[in-house]
């Protein structure tokens, strides 16, 4: 209890920080169209339907699987409890405060448990609360605040257990932890690497692959981390052997994936991925990403450059392994081309870097000062300078996204739902969700009611499990996102508007085969057997073989 009041006491204006960071997003939460999709999977599977965007249809719809299973777990436990404050918007206030309560988390632990002294936990919780990209996605209904939170664990294990013994007595001398005679007893008593072998490789397999399990393409941050592990190992058997124990969890969901969906990734992923874009116009259009959030919030991405180039150039071996991490993943970035929504894949490589930050010791009360002054000017000076950053910008205006687009495609998703809060609803402010929750009954209808809509998140959820709904970007649909695109010189990021064949609409709502090609008509009767028939079908699970090894790709290629 004293060393925690000591520690407190210590970090009084990180504390502070935090409290301030908590009074941010609990005003700003929102939730966005995507976080819809979401939803109705989600309602779905707590109505006995699976986790499936169409009843009848095992198609994956999200790309968090962890996050779809946390939210699924809560609103499940929540069943038990009749009349509960949250009503027909119970997948809602769930979600925005489940955000809330990580992101908070998030930031004490790097307080009060990454950073190494009270200035170091200033400086990197200062970092995240003028980034907007953090602020942004510490909610938005997506799976970042997770992500942050598994992150930030991963960080502060992997660098600071080499160090702990390295570094124990400056340590000591500022926070009377351990004194330099404790540390060379313990240093020579007993080996670093056989401890870092035996306590630590299982559970930074078990983060790197729970990160993986909540967003596939974070495990970039997590590989050069863990082969350093395994190669510094003087047991490399036994660490490789440990790190695949670890990653038992995101096997089993890949494997559960392709028996129950019949492919191992988001149904998304192939609808972004097999596009025929050219690779040079993704690059292009990633660069730009890079320029809007460089324009709108600079501080993140100048963060991001010369924290990483410090770890590269003057870190040890961990602090360059998280670092190179970082760098795969902006790098990732640009070859898919960004995303439409503003900053939201900085907010991870932002956090990687302030938790290295919060590793360090500052020297100097003026090192401390000039670093707060900079982060300071840099921050806020985009509320003065760019029109998009004032408070009062596109009040009033209609065409929220026409406002908030920078002309490529990217949007500041924040400000355009800037009306879908957890202020705003608890204030008794229009949510866009109906009152399905509680009669989100599906009564197979024949024929179906099949709908083709643009937007597929809120749209998609109000229609309810009785219509069949495919969007023309192809997220929810099995077939549309392997046919390619209606052209390839006009798109959006984000949004892929692959071909509908002739007869389709009729084919989902008829059930009889009306496509008109015939290739695509025989591919859809494979396609359909996998996603719709019986699951332990034994010839089944060779089509998800066949399908999963190209030997159909003849038909639609």
């Amino acid at each position: 209890m004293r060393a925690m009041m000591r520690l407190l006491k210590n970090r009084g204006g990180s504390m502070a920080l935090a409290a301030l960071y908590t009074w941010q997003i609990i005003r700003n939460a929102w939730v966005g169209d995507d976080a819809y999709i979401t939803f109705r999977a989600l309602e779905n599977f707590l109505h006995g339907y699976g986790p499936v965007f169409n009843v009848g249809e095992r198609v994956q719809v999200f790309t968090h699987p962890l996050w779809f299973l946390v939210q699924a777990a809560i609103n499940w436990a929540l069943a038990f409890w009749t009349d509960n404050p949250f009503g027909n918007a119970q997948l809602f206030f769930v979600n925005v405060l489940l955000s809330i309560g990580l992101s908070v988390l998030t930031v004490v632990l790097l307080a009060l448990w990454t950073a190494r002294t009270g200035r170091a936990a200033v400086i990197a919780l200062g970092l995240l609360i003028l980034s907007k990209s953090f602020m942004d996605y510490s909610s938005s209904g997506l799976e970042n605040p997770l992500t942050h939170l598994i992150l930030l664990a991963f960080v502060t294990v992997f660098v600071r257990v080499e160090d702990f013994r390295k570094d124990g007595a400056a340590r000591g001398e500022t926070e009377g932890r351990v004194t330099a005679e404790q540390d060379a007893r313990e240093q020579a008593a007993r080996g670093y690497e056989t401890t870092w072998t035996g306590r630590h490789v299982l559970p930074l397999a078990l983060l790197a692959a729970v990160g993986g399990l909540d967003r596939l393409d974070t495990l970039l941050f997590y590989v050069p981390a863990l082969l350093l592990l395994v190669w510094s190992s003087p047991q490399r058997g036994r660490a490789l052997r440990l790190t695949a124990w670890g990653f038992l969890p995101l096997v089993a969901w890949e494997l559960f994936s392709l028996f129950y969906y019949g492919a191992p990734f988001p149904n998304t992923a192939y609808a972004k991925i097999n596009t025929g874009i050219p690779a040079m116009d993704l690059v292009r259009q990633g660069l730009f990403y890079y320029w809007n959030s460089l324009r709108l919030d600079p501080l993140t991405l100048v963060s991001i450059a010369v924290i990483t180039l410090a770890a590269l150039v003057k870190g040890n071996a961990r602090t360059r392994a998280i670092a190179i991490g970082v760098l795969l993943y902006l790098l990732y970035t640009v070859k898919i081309g960004g995303d439409f929504m503003s900053g939201r894949y900085f907010s991870a490589p932002l956090l990687a870097c302030c938790a290295l930050v919060a590793g360090i010791a500052i020297p100097s009360r003026r090192s401390f000062a000039l670093a707060a002054a900079a982060a300071l000017l840099v921050g806020l000076a985009p509320l003065a300078l760019v029109p998009e950053r004032a408070p009062g910008f596109g009040a009033g205006s209609e065409g929220g996204h026409r406002v908030h687009d920078d002309g490529h495609g990217i949007s500041d998703e924040q400000r355009v739902y800037a009306g879908t809060t957890l202020i705003a609803a608890m204030e008794g402010g229009p949510l866009p969700i109906h009152d399905a929750h509680d009669r989100w009954v599906y009564t197979a209808a024949s024929p179906a009611d099949v709908r083709l809509i643009g937007p597929l998140g809120m749209r998609g959820y109000v229609l309810g499990p009785d219509v069949h709904v495919i969007d023309l970007n192809s997220l929810a649909d099995p077939l549309m996102p392997r046919l390619p695109l209606y052209e390839t010189s006009h798109w959006r990021i984000g949004h892929f508007r692959h071909v509908v064949p002739d007869g389709y609409e009729e084919t989902l709502s008829t059930g009889e085969n009306r496509i008109a090609d015939e290739g695509i008509a025989e591919y859809y009767e494979v396609l359909r057997f996998v996603t719709r028939g019986p699951l332990w079908d034994w010839k089944r699970l060779v089509e998800v073989w066949r399908l999963n090894t190209e030997a159909y790709d003849h038909l639609i290629g």
